[in-house]
């Protein structure tokens, strides 16, 4: 008797443990990106959206869904205010499966802010991968003469894109 207690508990737990993890997410969505470290006025934000793409650039080109991701940060400072970096870089990851890089454009402002800092954007539209609530977003600091990728600056899960 208390051998069956205990797996109906156990099974319990796992069906429980497996829907959580298996929720899916809501298309489009969007994320606020938290600053990792104190660092003054810095947010972002990132919208992940379902795109159809064609194949090709002719007319009637069969189209295959994606997964995007674009990433909107404001008052960035210089990546080089961080250290021996010149560049920011969108990253998302599966953790301990895949993960993906895409580079990032400073914004010229026609009325630059006189208080500092400076929009970043990026998005990178080629995932094929299904994303889950532990998705991690993030604007990382990169080196593009050596290609190192530093730490992140921004960063967020997917978690309230669960349905």
């Amino acid at each position: 008797m208390k051998n069956k207690f205990f797996l109906i508990l156990f099974i319990a737990l796992f069906v429980s443990c497996s829907s959580a993890y298996a929720q899916s997410l809501t298309y489009p969505c969007s994320i606020v990106l938290e600053p990792v470290n104190e660092v003054p006025n810095i947010s972002g934000t990132a919208l992940i959206a379902k795109v159809k793409k064609p194949y090709t650039d002719q007319p009637g080109s069969p189209v295959r869904e994606r997964t995007a991701v674009g990433i909107y940060a404001d008052w960035m400072p210089q990546p080089s205010a961080f250290g021996d970096y010149d560049q920011y870089e969108g990253f998302a990851q599966i953790p301990g499966v895949i993960s993906w890089r895409f580079k990032m454009y400073p914004i010229k402002e026609d009325q630059p802010s006189w208080f500092g800092g400076s929009p970043w954007v990026g998005k990178f539209d080629e995932i094929s991968a299904e994303l889950s609530a532990e998705t991690i977003v993030s604007l990382r600091l990169s080196n593009s003469r050596t290609n190192r990728l530093g730490p992140a600056v921004l960063q967020s899960t997917l978690k309230g894109c669960v349905q």
